[in-house]
């Protein structure tokens, strides 16, 4: 009995050591790819629903342009939200965020780039390009990031 005792001891803090060594050895791998594919909870695909909900879960203060665009403040950036006018629930086609404080730009993209666990390409057009999630579109020029669906845009 002693003996089983210990042995279970060994195991456990055999474990213990091996994720104080590598942390992510108990993610599943699934989860170890998928970071992010929204700009502060907001990503292209959202129902008009979907999108109230987390206006008022977060507490974001927002009003709308038109009916199916909302301007948002979101800890001090500028995040305006357009929706497809044409679809009954009005999904988010775009995300774009205003920057205040966005520091240097190789560093900005550099954080990025971690956060959506994608590869920057540098377009001459639009800045910085990464394909992030199902295949949406996030730019970045140095001020501002935008997140949009563009396979779906051009479905219609």
């Amino acid at each position: 009995m002693k003996i089983a005792i210990v042995i279970a001891g060994v195991i456990v803090l055999a474990a213990a050591a091996l994720v104080a060594i590598r942390p992510d050895f108990l993610k599943p791998a699934s989860l170890a790819l998928v970071k992010k594919s929204d700009i502060f909870g907001f990503s292209p695909g959202m129902t008009f629903d979907e999108t109230s909900k987390l206006v008022t879960q977060r507490r974001y203060r927002c009003q709308g342009r038109s009916a199916y665009v909302l301007d948002c403040e979101v800890n001090g950036a500028k995040v305006t939200i357009t929706s497809d006018e044409t679809d009954a629930l009005h999904p988010i086609r775009r995300v774009h965020a205003e920057l205040i404080n966005p520091g240097s730009q190789d560093a900005a993209v550099k954080s990025i780039s971690e956060q959506f666990n994608a590869q920057a390409v540098k377009d001459a057009r639009e800045g910085w390009t990464w394909t992030v999630g199902r295949g949406l579109k996030l730019s970045y020029d140095g001020s501002a990031l935008t997140l949009a669906d563009e396979a779906g845009q051009a479905k219609r």
